[in-house]
């Protein structure tokens, strides 16, 4: 095959090759042709511009009359860049000033943060005290004002007689105290205490003088009307405080919950307003700052307009010598349109006489093309052996028999639990666990020999192992369901999915060089995923179709099992063909 390929991409490699060789000396013929035809143009465009020189001249001429007047002009800036440089100067001192305010604006607010922070700590601790009893007993609170208020009221009424009683009480207690000085000279004075309680007696003596002192006190003190006016306005005022308590009374709790949340509110806000002073600040320092920063720009604008302006009388004189200078470019331009006159003859001439190849490049050029194509292969986990090689496809076929000769010797459905009545999937199950295990044995039975006696080796030892034995558990579910279900005519199913199997797993041959049919039906059938993981085990690669073959062979072990256990269900009704069956081996 590659003698062919090469054949042929040699000859059409050759063809290509000659044809770009003689389409590129075409163009190359072409492209002078058109060099040339570039000259002419270069000739007529040079002879506009020797037109446009002289233009040129004109005009330098004008500019060097706008120079002058952009001297004047940069005077003028220069000028206006000192008027600037003075207000920015002013700014800077005003941001400075700003920035100074800002400052005390910030520490006043800290001050009053720390005040607020004292009042809500004042607040927090008189309602953490106070709060429970005020909450607890806001109810009692509004009673006992109600009953102050009461009495408030009621003294208020009989304030008008306040003064008469307070006469006769006064009167009565100096009356009391003076009968009981009487009686105290009589019977206590002048040495002679003739009764056993005198000093009782003279104490209570003294202790009456004092009420009758306290009681005309009393009573010069309601005599006086405005003490009364006093007194009237007192207790209308606590008539009013405790009825506005008795009102609030109940509700007292809650209302110092408000107000106290105000508070803190209000240390909340000031620590805010705090917070967003000093950012304040600093952002007006940062204003100073970019106002110095302004300030000399500024300067550095007068300084910088101070040299355009010199330079400006640089670029004057400069403008000057290159409209000199433009003359002497239109004197060229005359000489170089006769070049490029002499140019395009010279191109001209030149396409008429462009080269062919010599002989030896001809041939250096044939000895790269003669054999273009050059075959490169290597071996991806190449297997030491056909031995090896052939493995992945010999050990699922001895494993399939052995399975096969495993359920001619073994019923698939247990009859014992079958006639016990036991659940359809254990009756599955056990019938097969006994053929998993014995497969297991021909397993370990089976890669004992492949490697100690016949020396098959394997890149992962364990993940074949492990893979042979989901195989094992696939291929026994599959046996046993085709045998439960289609009993003695299941063998012949048995072998005849064993032979599509072996045709269209792609062990031998690649599958893509068989007939239609089994490749049609490879992705359908287990071995074909078993093949493709056992030589990725086996001689190495990557191991994504070990993984896709092990959940196929998990699904065709569940599917199987699940087909086993319906088949199983319908079986435990014995009919009149499992009594007599068609067919005996």
């Amino acid at each position: 095959m590659f003698s062919e390929v090469r054949a042929a991409a040699s000859a059409k490699s050759s063809r290509t090759f000659l044809d770009k060789i003689f389409v590129s000396f075409s163009t190359l013929h072409g492209k002078t042709e058109q060099a040339a035809d570039g000259a002419d143009r270069l000739k007529d465009g040079l002879g506009k511009a020797k037109d446009g020189s002289g233009k040129l001249a004109d005009g330098l001429g004008t500019a060097k009359d706008g120079s002058g007047k952009l001297v004047s002009g940069l005077g003028d800036l220069d000028s206006g860049a000192g008027q600037l440089s003075r207000g920015s100067s002013d700014l800077a001192r005003g941001a400075g000033t700003a920035a100074s305010g800002s400052r005390q604006v910030a520490d006043g607010s800290r001050q009053v943060a720390d005040g607020t922070q004292q009042l809500a700590d004042t607040v927090n601790g008189f309602a953490g005290k106070v709060g429970p009893f005020v909450r607890a007993h806001g109810k009692e609170i509004g009673e006992a004002a109600q009953l102050v208020a009461d009495g408030s009221q009621a003294i208020r009424d009989h304030l008008d007689k306040l003064p008469a009683a307070a006469a006769t009480g006064a009167k009565l207690s100096r009356g009391i105290s003076d009968h009981l000085a009487s009686y105290y000279r009589l019977h206590c004075a002048g040495g002679v205490d003739l009764l056993d309680s005198c000093s009782d007696l003279k104490q209570l003596k003294d202790q009456a003088a004092t009420a009758a002192d306290q009681a005309e006190k009393v009573s010069g003190y309601v005599h006086d009307q405005k003490n009364l006016d006093q007194l009237d306005r007192d207790l209308g005022t606590l008539h009013t405080l405790a009825g506005e308590l008795a009102k609030h009374g109940p509700t007292l709790g809650a209302d110092m919950d408000a107000a106290v949340k105000k508070i803190n509110d209000l240390n909340d806000g000031a620590h805010k307003v705090s917070a967003g002073a000093h950012k304040l600040a600093a952002g007006n320092a940062r204003l100073a700052a970019g106002a110095d920063q302004l300030d000399n720009g500024a300067h550095q604008l007068h300084d910088g307009t101070g040299r355009a302006a010199s330079g400006m009388g640089d670029l004057d004189a400069g403008v000057g010598k290159l409209k000199n200078g433009a003359q002497s470019l239109d004197g060229g331009l005359f000489k170089l349109s006769d070049g490029s006159r002499k140019l395009a003859g010279g191109l001209h001439d030149g396409a008429k006489q462009i080269p062919d190849y010599g002989k030896k490049a001809r041939d250096a050029r044939t000895l790269v093309m003669s054999d273009p194509v050059q075959l490169a292969s290597d071996s991806a986990h190449k297997a030491p052996n056909y031995g090896t090689g052939f493995a992945p496809y010999f050990i699922p076929l001895s494993l399939w028999v052995g399975a096969m000769v495993a359920y001619m010797l073994i019923q698939p459905l247990n009859r014992r639990a079958l006639a016990m009545g036991a659940p359809s999937w254990r009756v599955a199950v056990s019938g097969w666990l006994p053929v998993v295990g014995i497969g297991v044995l021909q397993t370990a039975a089976l890669m004992s020999v492949l490697h100690f006696a016949l020396g098959l080796q394997m890149v992962r030892a364990a993940g074949t192992i492990g893979f042979l034995m989901l195989v094992t558990a696939c291929f026994s579910a599959i046996v046993q369901w085709l045998n439960a279900q289609f009993g003695p005519a299941g063998r012949i199913l048995v072998l005849a999915l064993l032979m599509l199997q072996l045709t269209s797993a792609g062990g031998t041959y690649p599958v893509q060089t068989s007939p239609g049919f089994f490749g049609a039906i490879h992705p359908y059938l287990p071995m074909s995923y078993i093949v493709e993981g056992l030589r990725r085990l086996i001689t190495g690669g990557g191991l994504a179709p070990v993984w896709q073959g092990s959940a196929v062979l998990l699904a065709f072990t569940v599917g199987a099992l699940a087909l086993t256990s319906l088949t199983a269900r319908s079986r435990e009704v014995v009919r009149m063909k499992d009594l007599h069956p068609e067919l005996s081996l």
